[in-house]
């Protein structure tokens, strides 16, 4: 072990020390790349929580060495995560935590995921991925509630643009979908839920294949419900009985539909057989529970319900992001897996890109994109002063560079998430 690298147990860091290696693979913790310096709280209890030791950079650290070589414990032989054989990549360890089949494992790629561009660059093209697929599906859609066939391989040319732009900067797809949420709810859920689900995928490592697989599982999973009745898919009260049971039925009819076309894997047919299965056997249609439910239907039933719970529909408001992102949380190991809800929280972030927050000064912002390391320090677009005026000039605001607490003036720290449309702000206005 190089003498620049401490091994140091986490019961002695301290603010200013830089966190080079784990005493376990990274993708298994909160942290989402190697590597930071220790400036907040939350990072000291979550290394704390998470580890037994770390390894810390000397020469990278803002202590000075000496100080760092007092604290350093009697040397023991023990290796830094990085230098422990691992199969391809430590991803696998937080993968197998996930699906003990091995079947995710198989789905991922040797080197992680990095922005190759950024937000503002990416914008465009996102647009026109995300508009293009959208007349897409609207037809397809069209064509299912006409009694015609689904148009698999239009489909797959139509998302292939959406999965490029996620590949190279998740923020601006992330944000273009909060962007979409005032429109029809049918066919932009589906293409949320795509989204969402190669977003996910991204994180997990996922090579290209099961990124396709991602994401035409996910823009399929309601397409059953072109064969559910106008006045109960639009009804604004609580459904009865019998009207839950034909609400149900899309599951199998859109099982149906995806069986009877062409180049539909068993990974797909899982997603949109079963996502709405549940951890606890609450779901349905089989009430399948835990390790039963296949991974990808996992998979889909998380990302389906995030996306139902920030959209505006006949019966309910949308939630903020945060606030969905807070309640997945409350139902982590109960109705999902909960090592899934993690790495889905580490995928999002606290407060998902296109999010409304507010800070402690009660100035509003937008999230325009993620920190992936400090998840609660994301980078912002101030759109209001404190008292919800708007501002002269916008400009952005990385939380990361700003103290996150104390009393220093210049501290600044989102408070809440706040609702879609909030203060009458529309995100549409804020993305180029």
């Amino acid at each position: 072990m190089s003498q620049k690298h401490l091994r140091i147990d986490t019961a002695d860091l301290e603010f200013g020390m830089y966190v080079a290696e784990l005493d376990r693979p990274w993708l298994g913790t909160p942290f989402l790349f190697q590597g930071f310096e220790i400036q907040e709280s939350d990072e000291l209890q979550q290394l704390k929580d998470s580890c037994e030791h770390v390894f810390v950079d000397v020469a990278r650290s803002s202590l000075p060495e000496e100080k760092l070589r007092k604290i350093r414990p009697p040397a023991k032989s023990v290796k830094p995560a990085s230098a422990m054989p691992v199969p391809r990549s430590s991803t696998l360890d937080a993968i197998a935590s996930l699906d003990s089949t091995g079947i995710l494992a198989a789905r991922i790629q040797p080197r992680p995921y990095h922005n190759t561009v950024s937000t503002h660059a990416e914008a465009g093209p996102a647009t026109v991925a995300y508009d293009a697929a959208s007349t897409v599906m609207a037809d397809v859609l069209a064509r299912l509630q006409a009694g015609k066939g689904l148009d698999t391989e239009t489909l797959r040319v139509a998302v292939s643009p959406m999965i490029d732009s996620v590949t190279r900067n998740q923020d601006a797809m992330a944000w273009l979908v909060q962007l979409r949420k005032r429109d029809t709810y049918t066919y932009h859920h589906s293409l949320a839920s795509s989204v969402w689900a190669v977003i996910f995928g991204r994180h997990l490592g996922f090579d290209r294949a099961g990124l396709d697989t991602l994401a035409m599982g996910g823009l399929l999973l309601d397409m059953g419900k072109a064969g559910i009745p106008d006045e109960i898919l639009v009804k604004k009260g609580p459904l009865d009985e019998k009207e839950r049971e034909v609400m149900r039925s899309h599951v199998a009819l859109g099982a149906r539909m995806a069986a009877e076309a062409p180049g539909m894997n068993a990974d797909i047919m899982a997603m949109i057989d079963g996502h709405h299965e549940r951890h606890d056997g609450s779901g349905y249609p089989n009430g399948l529970a835990g390790a039963d439910i296949p991974v990808f239907s996992r998979i889909a039933g998380l990302i389906d319900t995030f996306d139902a719970m920030i959209t505006s529909r006949p019966y309910a408001r949308a939630k903020s992001a945060y606030d969905a992102i807070r309640e997945l949380n409350s139902l982590a190991g109960t109705l999902f897996q909960r090592e899934l809800v993690e790495q889905f929280v580490q995928a999002l972030g606290m407060f998902p890109t296109g999010s409304l927050v507010q800070l402690n000064t009660g100035q509003v912002g937008i999230v325009i994109e993620q920190n992936r390391v400090r998840r609660l320090r994301p980078k912002l677009m101030l759109l209001l002063e404190a008292d919800k005026s708007p501002v002269r000039t916008h400009s952005t605001l990385d939380l990361r560079t700003v103290p996150a607490s104390g009393t220093d003036p210049s501290a600044r720290w989102i408070v809440c998430g706040l609702e879609p449309g909030a203060h009458g702000l529309d995100p549409k206005d804020f993305f180029a």
